[in-house]
């Protein structure tokens, strides 16, 4: 946790636990990660007093929590074991096409990030904690 900043607000839904306190209004980023250590991880180093990050395993959690909750950033890893998380992107981007979408790989995805349209980014695996910071920062700044 960043010095002088709030607890995390995380809320995994892989888990029974009920999210922490948090601001009136947080900025609610759906991270969905197969790979429970990575996910755990930057959801800790995502969450402030103002974000709040919902973290979940696959595709099905993914649409359970748009379902359920404005979401207001998308970042998905594309390898999901039940299916591609590019689908999970295109299919939010039906729901809300200016939702800031950010999609994960090992892989080169420029191209395909670029093909879910305007709002979409992509980040190369394994990414820099400081670089993804500074892309969630500017997101946000964005869509607010």
């Amino acid at each position: 946790m960043r010095e002088g900043s709030a607890p995390p607000q995380l809320q995994d839904r892989t888990e029974s636990s009920s999210p922490p306190a948090m601001t009136a209004n947080p900025f609610v980023i759906l991270y969905v990660e197969d790979n429970d250590y990575i996910r755990e991880s930057f959801a800790v180093l995502l969450a402030t007093a103002e974000r709040r990050i919902v973290c979940v395993a696959d595709g099905a959690g993914a649409r359970q929590a748009m379902r359920e909750q404005k979401v207001n950033l998308l970042m998905t890893d594309i390898n999901l074991p039940d299916g591609s998380g590019l689908d999970v992107a295109r299919e939010a981007l039906q729901q809300n096409p200016r939702l800031p979408v950010i999609v994960c790989s090992g892989s080169d995805l420029r191209d395909v990030a670029g093909s879910l349209g305007p709002t979409a980014h992509s980040l190369g695996k394994p990414f820099d904690p400081d670089e993804l910071e500074a892309l969630v920062e500017r997101l946000v700044r964005r869509s607010t």
